[in-house]
């Protein structure tokens, strides 16, 4: 009963044996973490391309907004010439309007001095006169011809204003629409402005967020790693240990196998002593 007691009481584990389990350990726990800490490192690298690609598109939307606002400087200088051209226009048009106030006396003077010379022509052709009479009738006509025809002088160059006018107004018009159509177009490149730098804000917004949750996975993968080095380390002093208690075995195992091969040989010697044998 006593020997059966004894096998089935587990013997103590060697130190060589120890030894192995905790290497074995420290190695088991060092490969689950640098596994963990490899997940940790895609999980990063895969935020980090994410941020990457958003970061790219947020550039596209920079440039796209860069060249909207050329393009906007480009019409806000259009529409200002043509806003400035149209001022000088009308300033043109009121200095030439006060040349043209006294148009309607004009034309009333000019028929007037037709009507006199018309009838005082008729007065001298179906009146008869003495010849002072008509001399002073003559000169009167004479006087009226050429007063008339100083008169339908400015009249025509009246006429020409109102027309210069007319041509203005038309001018004035043209400018003021181009002016309004470039308006437009800087308003609608400033919406769309708006409305990109909104988008850019929101993936702003995202790639920080990206940022944060790479740099919290780079922390953990660090974290890990430097827990994985850890175990790392115990794993080779444990080997260490190991080697230097194999050793330590070996060692006094052919110290032992040294005391049997001597026992053997002083007894072989004792057995074939001739001494002995006589």
């Amino acid at each position: 009963m006593a020997q059966k007691k004894n096998r089935n009481q587990q013997k103590p584990k060697s130190e060589i044996k120890l030894a192995e389990e905790r290497f074995q350990n420290c190695i088991v726990k060092r490969n689950s973490l640098n596994d963990d800490a490899r997940a940790l490192r895609d999980e990063r690298n895969s935020l980090h391309d994410q941020r990457s690609k958003v970061m790219e598109e947020i550039m596209k939307h920079r440039d796209e907004m860069k060249s909207n606002t050329t393009t906007k400087t480009k019409h806000q200088n259009a529409r200002n010439s043509s806003q400035d051209k149209a001022k000088k226009l009308i300033e043109l048009k009121q200095q030439k309007r006060k040349g043209k106030k006294g148009e309607k006396s004009l034309k009333d003077t000019v028929q007037a001095l037709h009507s006199e010379i018309l009838n005082l022509e008729r007065r001298r052709e179906t009146t008869e006169m003495p010849i002072s009479k008509e001399r002073e009738v003559m000169e009167k006509l004479g006087i009226l011809r050429r007063s008339l025809g100083d008169q339908e002088g400015e009249l025509a160059t009246q006429e020409h204003l109102n027309l210069e006018v007319s041509e203005l107004d038309a001018e004035i018009d043209s400018e003021f629409s181009k002016a309004n159509e470039e308006h437009s177009a800087v308003i609608n490149l400033a919406k769309l402005n708006k409305k990109i730098y909104k988008k850019v804000t929101n993936l702003m917004k995202e790639a920080s967020h990206l940022s944060t949750e790479a740099d919290k996975k780079h922390k953990e993968f660090v974290d890990c790693r430097k827990k994985a080095d850890n175990q790392h380390a115990k794993a080779m002093e444990m080997l260490e240990t190991l080697r230097t208690h194999k050793k330590t075995a070996s060692e006094e195992r052919q110290a032992r196998w040294q005391v049997v091969k001597d026992h053997r040989k002083n007894i072989k010697k004792e057995l074939y002593d001739p001494k002995k044998l006589e």
